[in-house]
C-alpha cells in the first residue's frame, strides 16, 4: 500500500507539471494529462484490492509434468475488480482537479478534456471488466504449465550433435613417419627436428628467423596428422597455404594443439626475444594487450633462469591451444597464458600471408602438399 501511495502522489505531481510547464496547451498535452489520469485510477483502485486467502499449491510429482490446483478464491471476480462507489468518487475528484488545472486554457478546451476523461475512464473500466471475464480456468492455466516444463524438459535431454573424431589408423602413423623418416634439417642453420613429440604431434616443417642477414633461430612446426592431411590433395600456393593454416589453428578434436619449436643459433637477451615474439603476436590477436605481455614475460622469466641470455643452442617451445599458450624453455615449463585467441595469433605469426619465416611455410607446403595422406573421420 505505501509503494501504490507513493505512485499515486507521483502521478499527481507528473499530472501537474505537465498542466503547469506548458501554458498553451496542444493535443500531446492532453494526451499526457489522460494519460496522467488513467494511471491514477488503476492505481487507486489496485489500492483497495485485498490479496486473496493462501492457494494451496500441488508439490511437483515429477520432471516432466507438473499438476496444479487453485481454489476459486484465487480467481478475482468481477466484483473484486470493478470499481466501488467510493472509487467512482475517488475518480470524480481526480477529473475536477484536472479540469480546475487546464481551466485556464479556455472553457471549450475544458470541456473537450472533461468529455475525454470520461471515455478514458470508460475504456478503463470496460478493459478490467473484459480482462476478468476473459481469465483462463484453472485446468487450462494447469495445461499450459504442463506443456511449457515437458518442451523445457525434452530440450535439456536433447543429446548434444556428434562430433567428428579423428581416428588415426596404423597405416596413417606408417605413412607419415615414412615420410619424415628420421625428421627435417633446416638448411640455412644446419639445425635438425625431431619426426615426433611427445604428444603425438608431426613435424610439418622446419624453417629459420632471420634478422637482415643474422640467422637467430630455427624453428619447427608440429601438429596434427589431420592438419597435414589437409593439403594432402592440394598444390602448393596460397589456397593451400590458407587452408594448412585454417586446420592448425582450429583447436578441435582432432587439432587440440599446434607446437612451435625454436633453437637459437644466435645470443640475444630474453628481453629481445619476448619483445619479437610480442611484436608478431600483438597485430594478430584482438584481446587486451597485457596477455601479450605475459607472454613476454613468461619468456624472459625463463631465459632469466639461464643468466639472462639465450645462448646458441637454447630451445624454446611454445604449445597453442585453444586455451592459450604454454611456455617451455629448455625443458621447463614457465607457465601458461590462458585466453582465447592468443594460441591462434601465434600460430599466424608462422603460417600467414606475412608469416616471420617464409622458408616454414614453404617446408610445411613442400612436405604434406600432393603428398595423398588421408586421415580417417
Amino acid at each position: 500500500p505505501s509503494l501504490i501511495d507513493s505512485c499515486i502522489d507521483n502521478s499527481s505531481i507528473a499530472t501537474n507539471t505537465v498542466v503547469e510547464s506548458t501554458p498553451e496547451s496542444n493535443g500531446e498535452d492532453s494526451a499526457s494529462r489522460r494519460t496522467m489520469l488513467s494511471l491514477r485510477i488503476w492505481l487507486k483502485r489496485l489500492k483497495k484490492w485485498t490479496k486473496p486467502e493462501d492457494v494451496p499449491v500441488a508439490p511437483v510429482s515429477d520432471v516432466g509434468a507438473v499438476s496444479a490446483e487453485a481454489s476459486a478464491e484465487a480467481l478475482p471476480s468481477i466484483d473484486d475488480t470493478l470499481v466501488s462507489t467510493n472509487q467512482d468518487a475517488d475518480t470524480t475528484e481526480e477529473v475536477d482537479e484536472t479540469v480546475a488545472v487546464v481551466a485556464e486554457d479556455s472553457i471549450d478546451e475544458v470541456a473537450d478534456e472533461s468529455t475525454s476523461v470520461k471515455e478514458e475512464e470508460s475504456s478503463v473500466d470496460m478493459t478490467m471488466v473484459e480482462t476478468t471475464t476473459s481469465e483462463p480456468t484453472v485446468d487450462e492455466s494447469t495445461q499450459g504449465v504442463e506443456e511449457v516444463i515437458e518442451e523445457a524438459v525434452a530440450a535439456a535431454v536433447q543429446p548434444e550433435p556428434e562430433v567428428a573424431t579423428l581416428v588415426v589408423s596404423p597405416k596413417n602413423i606408417a605413412d607419415i613417419e615414412s615420410k619424415l623418416g628420421s625428421g627435417l634439417t633446416d638448411k640455412a642453420t644446419s639445425v635438425s627436428f625431431q619426426p615426433k613429440l611427445d604428444d603425438g604431434l608431426y613435424l610439418a616443417g622446419v624453417g629459420v628467423r632471420k634478422k637482415a642477414i643474422i640467422n637467430v633461430y630455427a624453428v619447427a612446426m608440429y601438429t596434427s596428422p589431420s592438419a597435414l592431411a589437409s593439403v594432402a590433395t592440394l598444390s602448393k600456393g596460397k589456397d593451400a597455404q590458407a587452408a594448412f593454416r585454417d586446420s592448425a589453428r582450429s583447436f578441435n578434436p582432432t587439432t587440440p594443439m599446434t607446437s612451435f619449436v625454436l633453437e637459437m643459433t644466435f645470443k640475444a637477451d630474453g628481453k629481445a626475444i619476448g619483445e619479437a615474439i610480442g611484436e608478431g603476436v600483438k597485430p594478430r590477436y584482438s584481446g587486451p594487450e597485457e596477455d601479450v605481455k605475459q607472454l613476454e614475460s613468461l619468456i624472459i622469466e625463463g631465459v632469466k633462469s639461464k643468466g639472462g641470455q639465450a645462448t646458441k643452442g637454447t630451445i624454446f617451445r611454445f604449445d597453442c591451444t585453444k586455451d592459450g599458450i604454454n611456455v617451455s624453455v629448455d625443458g621447463e615449463s614457465q607457465g601458461q597464458v590462458s585466453c582465447d585467441g592468443i594460441g591462434s595469433a601465434l600460430v599466424d605469426v608462422f603460417t600467414d600471408n606475412n608469416a616471420v619465416s617464409q622458408q616454414l611455410v614453404d617446408s610445411c607446403m613442400g612436405t604434406w602438399c600432393g603428398s595423398g595422406l588421408v586421415i580417417e573421420t
